[in-house]
């Protein structure tokens, strides 16, 4: 990425094109760093909107394909190439052990 060098001289138009040119510059590439720091790229009714979504993923990828979670998992294997693992997945879990049945909800006294 190749950024603007602002100048000493000049109006500030000139200036301020040059700064926002560069904020944008540097914003697109702060995207980039943060698309490929995500490996999960989501769920995706088609296969076809996850290729529209991210056309050129890179080897860790991966996105649940289908209308539910869990769902049949695609992974990038080889850079720019979705393929399916023939695994599903996608929903992870949550430890609930620690929170309040509905029983202790309705209880109101047991939480006093």
């Amino acid at each position: 990425m190749e950024l603007n060098t602002i100048n000493k001289t000049g109006t500030w138009s000139e200036a301020a094109d040059r700064l926002n040119n560069n904020f944008s510059k540097t914003s697109t590439e702060v995207e980039k760093v943060k698309q490929n720091g995500i490996r999960n790229k989501g769920l995706f009714s088609t296969l076809e909107s996850l290729e529209e979504a991210v056309p050129s993923p890179v080897v860790g990828d991966w996105a649940v394909v289908g209308d539910t979670i869990p769902g049949p998992i695609y992974e990038c294997k080889t850079k720019g190439k979705w393929s399916p693992t023939g695994t599903t997945g996608g929903g992870g879990s949550v430890d609930l052990s620690s929170y309040l049945t509905a029983e202790e909800i309705d209880d109101v006294t047991s939480i006093l």
